[in-house]
């Protein structure tokens, strides 16, 4: 049912709310949805794309939900959340559920190092690292499958 209430809404959304990042030679756009919600979007051939959500709306948002238009290859996504301006470790709950059948593979990047933290598991948590950022890449087909992904994650506090 969310599938089909965002697909509904993606067709609805004007442009005037898209923000355009460029990372390497990849253009990337994040059209607002509301407050914590986007569509996410790359330019023609990109095999490999990020997303940094430093310098969007969505660092102040503690609940997120990203629609990822037309899936392929792959897609660092750059998380900071409310507790990185205060500098407190956190951890996201990213639903794994959703992402199954698009994204073969979930890695964790530290330190320039990947790690494979694909689970079966309804939810994969992480916790901030030194920066006070998660930073996921998701690998999607390498030749378009589904029309789009959700990416919905949950960011808490630690103790």
């Amino acid at each position: 049912m969310l599938y089909y209430f965002i697909f509904a809404i993606v067709g609805l959304v004007s442009f005037s709310g898209a923000q355009t990042l460029i990372n390497d030679s990849c253009e990337s756009h994040v059209d607002k949805l509301s407050t914590c919600a986007g569509t996410i979007s790359f330019s023609g051939d990109c095999y490999s794309s990020k997303i940094e959500l430093r310098d969007t709306e969505y660092v102040k948002c503690t609940d997120v939900n990203f629609f990822w238009s037309y899936p392929l290859n792959n897609m660092t996504l750059v998380i900071e959340t409310p507790f990185t301006q205060k500098r407190q470790r956190f951890t996201v709950s990213l639903e794994t559920q959703p992402l199954q059948g698009a994204v073969s593979h979930v890695y964790r990047i530290i330190d320039d190092q990947e790690t494979d933290v694909t689970t079966r598991e309804p939810i994969l948590t992480q916790d901030s690292d030194a920066n006070y950022q998660v930073i996921l890449k998701f690998q999607g087909p390498t030749r378009l499958s589904r029309y789009g992904v959700v990416i919905q994650y949950e960011s808490t506090v630690k103790a």
